[in-house]
């Protein structure tokens, strides 16, 4: 049994697409699995069982990562395709199945579009896979004790980010209103870019109570590091999906976004929306209060 699998290009829609390949790996055993996605996602699949390769797939002019991708796997012959990019690939191979996204109903969070293609009731919730190897690397990071807040405070557009100064005073808050963060330790995460912004954040929490992760190209090891955290507060982001998807609680931060279309998927996920002033919603207008009131609630 071989399985083609093309999912994102951004990490967070890579992350929800996780859910659907758990289910084919489920109902499939022993298959083995070739995952195409986007650079950032690449580390998403490493360690997917039975897995025999990722191909990366970095877009070009004219569409021709397309016809790369085709090329690599055209002369296998694969018995279920699964092709969330709504490309043509799918009928370009031999294959014995074939499930091609649809369009978009704008009615259906993402991982219930997902589920949709193989009529699964209830969703398939998003599973990550993380090798022994990065799970000690995360450790070797990490605080050797005391609780963890973790703290994501940058996103991919201007409209989905949190003020970093809101992030500071939030973290000030906590300690010094709430008891059981009175002594807690902050982990803040982002890519390599946003280093000045965590460095920021950082210089406002108490000496020595903060751990920069930046720029670490392996998201599984930023997976486990979330996972050892007591919260996850998070700009509507990659980072937001990652954290939910290893159960640990996870406050979403969102903007114009829908949140009932791409909030992250989880049991323990509270979302926090910008209240909508004059005809906008900005995110810069959620307030301190109501993210503390998400955080209790999730921890609740």
């Amino acid at each position: 049994m071989r399985i083609l699998f093309i999912t994102a290009t951004r990490i967070g829609d890579a992350v929800i697409s996780t859910g659907l390949l758990s289910h084919l790996l489920k109902q499939n055993l022993g298959a083995r699995v070739t995952v195409a996605c986007g650079p950032l996602a690449e580390s998403l699949f490493t360690a997917v069982p039975g897995l025999d390769r990722v191909i990366v797939l970095s877009k070009t002019t004219f569409s021709g990562h397309w016809f790369r991708l085709w090329n690599e796997v055209r002369k296998q012959r694969w018995d279920i395709v699964v092709d969330l990019r709504r490309s043509l690939i799918p009928y370009l191979v031999r294959t014995q199945r074939r499930y091609r996204l649809g369009p978009d109903d704008h009615r259906s969070h993402r991982v219930e579009l997902l589920s949709q293609l193989f009529n699964l009731t209830p969703p398939s919730p998003p599973t990550l896979w993380v090798s022994a190897d990065q799970q000690a690397k995360a450790q070797a990071l990490l605080p050797n004790d005391g609780l963890i807040i973790a703290l994501c405070p940058t996103a991919a557009r201007p409209e989905k980010t949190w003020p970093a100064d809101r992030f500071s005073a939030l973290a000030a808050a906590l300690i010094r209103v709430d008891q059981k963060f009175s002594s807690a330790n902050f982990l803040l995460v982002g890519a390599e870019e946003d280093r000045p912004v965590l460095h920021q954040i950082a210089k406002s929490l108490p000496e020595g109570r903060s751990t920069i992760l930046a720029g670490c190209s392996n998201l599984q090891c930023v997976a486990a590091a979330l996972s050892q955290c007591a919260v996850t507060i998070a700009n509507d982001s990659g980072l937001a999906h990652l954290a939910a998807a290893t159960g640990v609680p996870t406050v979403a931060l969102f903007g114009p976004t829908r949140a009932d279309l791409y909030k992250p998927w989880g049991m323990r996920v509270a979302v926090v929306q910008a209240p909508e002033k004059q005809g906008r919603t900005c995110i810069s207008d959620l307030e301190i209060d109501d993210v503390v009131a998400g955080i209790n609630s999730v921890l609740d």
